[in-house]
């Protein structure tokens, strides 16, 4: 197979990917950890204010980060300990490895 025709392959397969992401979210390339960095951060089942709670991480508890909603206001997230999984405030979780170090004294 000629190199130009894996990559139109390869992008294919990309958007298929991205097609059955929920809609209005963005992937990332893999996961990243993330941290919570507030009090107490309410776990959404969906991007919304008003959506189901799907759980509760407590500061400095650590998640797995997995993207954003298109305009970046929610984040798509899991907990390492208890696995709830869902949407938080993006405002309410470190990504970058230099903000991961724990925030309590």
């Amino acid at each position: 197979m000629h190199a130009g025709t894996k990559a139109l392959t390869a992008g294919i397969a990309v958007l298929a990917a991205l097609a059955t992401w929920p809609a209005g979210t963005v992937a990332t390339s893999g996961e990243e950890p993330c941290r919570i960095n507030t009090d107490a951060a309410v776990i959404r089942q969906a991007p919304s204010k008003t959506a189901p709670k799907a759980g509760i991480g407590y500061r400095d508890q650590t998640c797995r980060f997995h993207g954003y909603t298109r305009d970046i206001a929610w984040a798509h997230i899991t907990m390492k300990d208890s696995g709830a999984g869902g949407w938080v405030n993006r405002d309410l979780i470190s990504t970058a490895k230099e903000q991961l170090a724990p925030t309590s004294p």
